[in-house]
């Protein structure tokens, strides 16, 4: 039988232990979902619901917009087009079609040096997908 001092240890080691997960998944995703869409709009805009998918799996899995151009362009589209990219997003949690934490508009800008020592893992109209061997974060 446990008493009730050892009960009580347990029950604060687990609200402690709680929090302290609570608090680096927070951490780990450090941006809003709105700065998440606008990234993908920036990036895919012209490519279709399944192009925005594609960016937004590789936003989920390099866990930062650090380095993403698309936050920072200027974007004047219908609100159709911001819903497809919020419905991307949504679906990209529980929708991961690769695995890719690094991608490149290659029709535009060619492949990039930066891409050595990466595994391609997914292309989808101008975007190629890659794997680094580190996380961004």
């Amino acid at each position: 039988m446990i008493s009730i001092e050892k009960l009580m240890l347990k029950t604060a080691i687990l609200t402690v232990s709680t929090c302290i997960c609570l608090i680096l998944a927070s951490s780990v995703c450090a941006f809003t979902e709105t700065q998440a869409v606008k990234a993908i709009m920036g990036e895919a805009r012209n490519q279709g619901y399944q192009g925005m998918l594609a960016v937004a799996c590789g936003i989920r899995n390099r866990g930062t917009l650090q380095g993403v151009y698309g936050l920072n362009a200027k974007i004047n589209e219908p609100k159709w087009v911001w819903d497809m990219a919020d419905k991307a997003w949504r679906e990209s949690l529980t929708n991961r079609i690769h695995s890719g934490d690094h991608w490149e508009n290659i029709k535009s800008f060619g492949t990039p040096e930066w891409v050595k020592g990466m595994k391609l893992v997914y292309q989808y109209k101008d975007h190629v997908f890659y794997k680094s061997n580190k996380k961004a974060r």
